[in-house]
């Protein structure tokens, strides 16, 4: 059998080949006969081989007959896996897999990596020297520096792209600044690390790409510094004609068969490639309102997490804390509820907000008891934030019953709402019976050397416990994942749930997210609704990244951008250049119309006002803003801090991604680190500044969702200054101009 497969593989090969010598690929089948489900993501090629699991894109993979690609890339077929070695090959190209009669496009991204040595010269004597940093994840394992007697510097060869990274020396394994290095930035964690930058091309010698106009069967693209570009219809290549500077592209016949279908376009140079340009299609006509827009246009979300028991009690009956005098109060249930949230809806709150998308923090039932500890002051904690489950399919009885998530999903769907849940799969509580009947299904809680395995983030990040009562699964291990996942799938499939934000993302193996994604695509096409996932990773981009793919996930949160925006909006003393670095370095990394969330903050973060307004400063240690929660009745002092939070929020809604709204944030909302930052949200008797601002923040809402710039168009920077950032996106006639100005706290928004 698996010779008859390598000859008809071989001989559909040469007959692609010979076809694909003369055309390019034909897109013959009507779109919903595909076996891609969603557009494809494309392949970023490292500088060695770059392995390419079919099963991330096809459902069934054994259904690609052959495969085709430039000859500036090796390529071969090992199973399920084509590898492609690059060559000195064009900054765009395209792998071409041919299933049948039809052949899919995938968009194939040169590597923009290069070598840069890290110097680090002193006269103190160590035995080692290692770093960490974004470029490896914070992971200083490998990545020792070499040593040079003469010179007394040490050194090591990094493989990097162009942009900003934030790194550590660990000397003996003790963290230390490379003090022979000026360049510092914040940590976020009361500290600093120092930072290099590795230049990319000058801005002049950029390829770019613009919508320019639009008739029924054809688009017009306009460019600067462009050689070609690449179109695609969902998957399949399109035909391109070039007149100068503009490029044309034939809206295809099969389009006007579906109702909702994407034209992408990339375009290249010899130098880079271009920003991308996502145009959205109805029955094969360019979509030119957003209310032409659906549910399943995820680039037209604006989302909004709240913390159940922190939210609103619509159902007193269910309230009961528990009974422990070990508990402080802000570490208590609240009586927050689903039943809470199904009247909100009703009431309009969220639509009269602007509000489109709701997550939810996990429903599943948690202890009953106390756990953890804190001190100074000296507390326990109830599971009233939802993320210890003792079970993975039923609900938490202090939230609600299995019928209040089953209305409470309803109303929100008849009010135009859709809605995420929050889902815990790297661990368990230890009164969960996953643990109690299988105590071998987790990771070892000691190392070899016999430390404790617990908040080790970094360095064993795929075994590390949360904490001592929290056994982190061994998800490698395909039966306990299929567990996890089967759970995950219950409450898409029984529940009609819309997507899920997914808990401690980097701490999960990738073949978990693999397979959950398979049975999340089976669930979307048989529900015909686009379930999406979006996770949660701190770390480096390309750490975040690595989870995102056609297989995986379909967005995280962009930390690495709020990281930045955080002390920008916050404080007077930085730099507006750092956000507009931070803007584009998250577009490179994740493209112009990427699903990454935008957030103000989340229950893992002091509320932002809070900062702005001088109560947190950014030189505390991070445990520090916990006990200043606990220690302090924090208010908003200074009234600057509420303008300094329409601008974070101005930012949010006008840049690609998907805004997301920490509850309370809407107004102003204060508080140090958790549970401070968890407090009752309030509806009724906001004072005049908070209500100005849920007015502010309404508006700008309006703003994203009447102009398809703001959630299709390119962007392009104008203006980058200590003080101010400015930026114009652009979709075909509707231009919307940006500028945030930290010289008066102010924005201004101009749409034509």
């Amino acid at each position: 059998m698996q010779q008859n497969r390598v000859l008809r593989l071989c001989i559909s090969l040469l007959i692609g080949l010979i076809w694909f010598s003369f055309s390019s690929c034909s897109n013959e089948l009507p779109i919903n006969n595909t076996t891609i489900y969603g557009l494809a993501t494309p392949i970023q090629l490292s500088d060695d081989t770059t392995r390419v699991l079919l099963s991330d894109y096809f459902q069934n993979s054994v259904a690609v007959d052959s495969f085709h690609t430039s000859d500036l890339i090796d390529c071969k077929i090992i199973g399920d896996t084509i590898c492609l070695i690059s060559k000195d090959t064009a900054q765009l190209n395209i792998l071409s897999l041919y299933v049948g009669e039809r052949c899919y496009t995938i968009l194939v991204k040169k590597s923009k990596s290069s070598l840069v040595t890290l110097n680090f010269n002193t006269s103190n004597k160590y035995n080692q020297v290692q770093v960490k940093g974004e470029f490896n994840q914070w992971n200083k394992e490998n990545s020792e520096l070499n040593y040079d007697s003469v010179s007394n510097n040490w050194s090591i060869q990094l493989n990097v792209e162009p942009g900003k990274y934030a790194y550590k020396l660990v000397a003996d394994n003790v963290e230390i600044l490379d003090i022979a290095n000026p360049n510092q930035i914040p940590n976020g964690m009361g500290g600093v690390n120092n930072f290099i930058e590795i230049a990319g091309i000058d801005n002049n010698q950029l390829p770019t790409i613009q919508t320019k106009e639009y008739a029924n069967d054809h688009l017009i693209i306009s460019s600067k510094n462009t050689d070609n570009i690449y179109a695609l219809w969902e998957n399949s290549m399109l035909e391109v004609e070039q007149k100068d500077t503009n490029f044309y592209i034939n809206i295809p016949d099969e389009a006007s068969q579906v109702s909702r279908s994407h034209i992408r376009v990339f375009g290249y140079n010899q130098k880079a490639s271009s920003n991308d340009l996502l145009i959205p299609l109805l029955n094969g006509k360019v979509v030119t309102s957003p209310s032409q827009l659906g549910p399943n246009d995820w680039h037209s979300s604006i989302m909004y997490f709240m913390m159940i028991d922190r939210f609103y009690d619509g159902d007193s009956a269910n309230n009961s804390i528990v009974n422990d005098s070990l508990i402080l109060p802000k570490a208590q249930y609240y009586g927050g509820d689903i039943k809470g949230i199904t009247q909100k809806i009703k009431n309009g709150y969220f639509q009269k907000l602007g509000v489109n998308t709701i997550w939810i923090s996990p429903i599943t039932q948690n202890p009953l008891d106390a756990w953890g500890q804190f001190e100074n002051p000296n507390t326990k904690f109830s599971g009233y934030h939802g993320y210890w489950p003792v079970t993975s399919t039923s609900t938490d009885q202090r939230l609600g019953s299995g019928q209040d998530v089953r209305e409470m999903l309803s109303v929100a769907h008849k009010n135009g709402l859709k809605v995420l849940l929050d889902y815990v799969a790297n661990h368990v509580h230890e009164q969960h019976n996953v643990y109690k009947n299988h105590p071998d299904w987790v990771t070892p809680l000691y190392l070899p050397d016999g430390t404790m395995n617990t908040e080790k983030w970094d360095e064993y990040r795929l075994t590390t416990w949360f904490d001592t009562f929290l056994p982190t699964l061994n998800l490698e291990n395909q039966k306990i994942a299929d567990f996890m996942i089967d759970s995950a799938i219950f409450w898409i499939d029984k529940y009609d749930f819309d997507g899920f934000r997914h808990d401690a993302t980097k701490h999960i193996p990738l073949n978990f997210w693999r397979s959950l994604n398979k049975k999340v695509k089976l669930i979307s096409q048989k529900k015909g609704k686009y379930i999406y996932q979006i996770g949660e990773t701190y770390g480096s981009h390309d750490l975040i990244k690595s989870y995102i793919n056609s297989g995986m996930l379909d967005a995280q949160f962009d930390f690495n951008l709020y990281d930045n925006a955080l002390p920008v909006f916050a404080l007077k003393s930085e730099d507006m250049r750092r956000l507009g670095d931070a803007l584009m370095g998250s577009i490179a990394n994740y493209g112009y119309h990427h699903l990454m969330g935008n957030i103000t903050g989340n229950q893992d973060k002091p509320r932002f006002i809070s900062y702005a307004d001088g109560t947190l400063d950014f030189e505390t240690p991070w445990m520090e803003y916990k006990r200043i929660g606990w220690t302090q009745d924090i208010q908003v002092q200074d009234t600057l801090a509420y303008k300094k939070l329409a601008l974070f929020h101005a930012f949010n809604m006008t840049i690609p991604g998907i805004p997301i709204i920490y509850y309370g944030d809407e107004y102003g909302l204060p508080g140090g680190g958790d549970p401070d930052n968890r407090r009752m949200m309030q509806f009724e008797n906001l004072k005049d500044r908070e209500e100005s601002l849920r007015q502010e923040t309404k508006g700008l809402i309006t703003t994203r969702l009447s102009n398809m710039a703001l959630l299709y168009g390119d962007l392009q920077i104008i203006e980058n200054t200590v003080n101010t950032l400015s930026y114009k996106r652009k979709y075909f006639d509707n231009i919307v101009t940006v500028k945030l100005d930290k010289r008066n706290w102010a924005y201004k928004i101009q749409v034509q």
